[in-house]
Order: structure tokens, then sequence, then C-alpha cells
């Protein structure tokens, strides 16, 4: 009877180590993540869009820095508030943009933060913002919805302000 005993407690024991051996891997995949294969990491061509949308005012921004073929462009697009004139900006901008977008990318490991848990309350006067970036049939999108790790809730900000430097 002990014998039984000391292997099922030896089991059980496995079963416990086995599962959070899962969850400390399922927390830390942000570290274990390798561009190796990652489409966007690998691609010259790839679209990257800043969108902030609602709100109070219903304010409508996208900003999009799309790169093809080694060329770079942004296009802006801002109406402030319903009813207002829209603004509309287009232009080539120096390729660097993408390396600046793909390190962003990288830093914040935006595939992982694709699978964060929404928030449980949401500011409705507040408007959504949204991140997407884009490489062939390869697309991950971000919200501000989502509930993300102390290091990355600031991506939306440094998103705009890296975007937003490129505007004339």
């Amino acid at each position: 009877m002990p014998i039984f005993a000391f292997i099922l407690l030896g089991i059980m024991l496995f079963a416990f180590a086995a599962i959070a051996f899962f969850f400390f891997i399922f927390d830390h995949r942000d570290r274990l993540y390798t561009y190796d294969d990652d489409p966007l990491m690998n691609s010259s061509d790839f679209e990257c869009e800043f969108s902030r949308i609602g709100g109070s005012e219903n304010e409508h921004t996208t900003i999009r820095i799309a790169v093809k073929d080694g060329t770079a462009r942004i296009y802006y697009s801002h109406r402030q508030t319903n009813g207002a004139a829209l603004e509309k900006l287009e232009h080539d901008i120096p390729s660097e943009a993408a390396e600046k977008l793909k390190a962003l990318y990288k830093e914040h490991c935006v595939p992982v933060l694709v699978d964060c848990e929404n928030k449980d309350e949401v500011a409705l006067d507040a408007p959504s913002e949204l991140i997407t970036y884009t490489a062939g049939e390869i697309s991950y999108m971000i919200s501000s919805d989502q509930s993300f790790p102390e290091k990355s809730r600031g991506i939306f900000d440094e998103a705009e302000a890296l975007m937003r430097s490129y505007l004339k």
C-alpha cells in the first residue's frame, strides 16, 4: 500500500510540475519568440497603420506607412469631429522608417501582444487606438482595449510619435 501511495504522489507531483512549466513558458513566450521565420521581419514590403477612432468627439485619425519595392510612403488622414473637414496628406519618406517600425515591432513582440485579453473596464469617452502590421497575407492587430504587460503599455504613444515624425 505505501508503494502505491508513493507512485501516486510522484505522478501528481510530475503533473503539477508539467502544468507549472507550461504556464511559465506561456507567460515568457515573448522572450522565446524567434523572428527567423516571421514574414514581417523578413519582408521588404509591409505596412504599418496607426488609427485613433471614436471617443466623445468621434475623432478619426489614420497614419499608414507602406513600404513597397524599397520605397516608403506615408498616408495621413484626420477628422477632428463629426462634420469637420478631412485633412489628407501623402508623400514619400526615407526608407529608414521601415527599420524603425520593425524595431518597435520586435521590441514589444507584437505577435505575442495580439493574444492579450481585453480590458475589463474601457473608458467610453476615450477613442480606441489600433496598430496593424501587415506583410503579405500575415496581419497582426493590437488595440488599446487590450490589457498589455507593463513594458508594452506605451506602444501606441511610441508608434504615433514615430509615424508623426515623418509628417511634414
